[in-house]
């Protein structure tokens, strides 16, 4: 008996050492998840072989998915979901890139930076990855809420000040013009500002005329190569036979009368800037293969030379043209395409926003009247007009027909009449196009034969505006507001014509 007390002690000893070990390691857990959940950026833990262990509340949030969504799935069965893209994070550090970092669209459009890092166990092996989401639109708010108030104002302001913020940034770069009326553009223009201060490569899309050149200038001008030079390259405008050593450079006697010294190619000379390459779906397939090169490696190869010189330059590359489809008829090449989108950035027509068409018509109005020295006013008809055009050349177009508008309309007020004229005359649109635009605003489509003519045109069109607006708004103080006029005058318009609140 005196043997076996001394065992049943010690026992008891390590038992209670045990306990004590565990209510430790519950402590110590129920710390590091609390930690998790205070943590206002999203955090998520992964296995070497990519698999999803566990996350916190704010990870849960940032990307709309619950905890149920995600572990036990892999890298691949998730590669759809908010904040896992085509070449994310995660997957650059399992493919033995780290740390990593990229910046994803989530969640109503808000910019995420998402960072991976690597945990190694003690013989150097991959355990874990540590994904880290941070929402940098929303910081963007804050500072400028904390810079503005000294953090008086309040969150649900955070939006009004997310515009004002935009609009001084705008300012600071020297664009105070830019024209930002829409939801869309200043969603565009605030991921603009979040990408400027990284060297991310940039794809911008869109259609002809909306302002892809002007974009990436805001890109550079907001970014740390503001102060170096940014190179335009239009691919489309250089013959095919001299893209390579136009753009890459050629040595001394590669080509037929060229300069003894050779000549540095538009990347060298963008260096330390940035290179803007518009057109790219004009780039012919050997120039594809070297600037696929340069991505990879920031080296290029003059024509005629057996050199790499390195580069560091920034490359935005924009197109009017669908580079998928490009791909699939073996024009472009798909790997190119994968480095050059690493964020894409889709412009919208005109057509799409209209509240631009009404804030550009007007910047460009008085932009002109400056210009010709002129006090020109836009007519009410004339702007429905505009807003219901398809405007097929976008602000190109916009802008060069309010300059013929602006120097060329003998009256003070630029009518419709004016506007139709003008499109007919340079084309601006088929008559069929016109129709169209017209017949959406509501107005008679007929054109006026003579000067008296032309009187009863414009009556039936001020007839039909006052109609239509009467069958929509609630009110003639509404009619008013819509077209911009008093409301004693719509009163006696609609006198004047016959028409009553609700007419069909």
């Amino acid at each position: 008996m005196g043997v076996r007390k001394p065992a049943l002690e010690l026992v008891s000893g390590a038992s209670s050492e045990l306990q004590r070990l565990r209510e430790a390691l519950g402590h110590k857990q129920a710390l590091i998840d609390a930690m998790m959940d205070a943590s206002y950026d999203g955090l998520c833990l992964l296995s070497g072989d990519g698999v999803f262990l566990e996350m916190n509340a704010a990870f849960e949030r940032m990307t709309g998915l619950k905890r149920e969504a995600w572990v036990g799935r892999t890298l691949k069965e998730m590669e759809h979901a908010p904040g896992i893209t085509r070449r994310s994070a995660a997957l650059q550090v399992l493919n033995g890139s780290y740390p990593a970092s990229t910046l994803v669209n989530i969640r109503g459009g808000d910019m995420m930076l998402v960072t991976a890092n690597p945990h190694f166990g003690e013989r150097g092996e991959l355990q874990h990855i540590i994904l880290n989401l941070r929402n940098i639109t929303h910081l963007n708010y804050l500072k400028y809420q904390l810079e503005k108030d000294r953090g008086a104002a309040q969150l649900s302001e955070l939006e009004e000040f997310g515009t004002a913020y935009v609009r001084d940034k705008l300012r600071a770069a020297g664009f105070a013009d830019f024209v930002v009326q829409s939801p869309i553009m200043r969603k565009i223009v605030a991921t603009v500002m979040t990408i400027g201060e990284f060297d991310f490569t940039v794809l911008l899309e869109g259609e002809t005329g909306v302002g892809k050149g002007l974009m990436a200038a805001l890109i550079h001008r907001l970014g740390s190569r503001a102060a170096k030079p940014l190179v335009e390259v239009n691919c489309a405008a250089i013959p095919e036979s001299l893209v390579e050593s136009e753009m890459f450079g050629h040595d001394a006697g590669a080509l037929t009368g060229s300069s003894r010294t050779g000549k540095p190619g538009y990347f060298e000379a963008a260096n330390g800037g940035t290179i803007f390459l518009d057109e790219i779906g004009e780039l012919p397939r050997g120039a594809q293969a070297k600037l696929l090169k340069l991505l990879d490696d920031k080296t290029v190869m003059r024509v005629g030379s057996t050199v790499n010189r390195r580069v560091d330059v920034r490359v935005i590359a924009a197109t009017n043209q669908n580079l998928r489809d490009l791909v699939r008829q073996g024009l472009f090449r798909a790997d190119l395409l994968y480095r050059l989108e690493v964020i894409p950035i889709t412009i919208p027509p005109l057509r799409e926003r209209p509240e631009d068409i009404k804030a550009l018509a007007y910047r460009f109005l008085d932009q002109f009247n400056r210009e010709f020295r002129t006090d020109k006013v836009l007519g009410t008809e004339a702007l429905q007009y505009l807003l219901t055009y398809e405007v097929p050349g976008n602000v190109r177009q916009l802008k060069n027909l309010m300059a013929r508008l602006v120097l060329t309309c003998p009256a003070k007020e630029i009518a419709l009449a004016d506007v139709l004229a003008e499109l007919e005359r340079y084309g601006g649109a088929a008559r069929g196009d016109e129709a169209d635009s017209v017949a959406r605003a509501g107005l008679p489509t007929a054109a006026p034969a003579s000067r008296q003519s032309m009187r009863e045109h414009l009556a039936e069109i001020e007839r039909a505006l006052l109609a239509r607006y009467a069958r929509e708004c609630r009110s003639t103080y509404e009619v008013a507001a819509r077209l911009g006029m008093n409301q004693s005058s719509v009163v006696r318009k609609m006198k004047k014509y016959g028409i009553t609140r609700g007419e069909n």
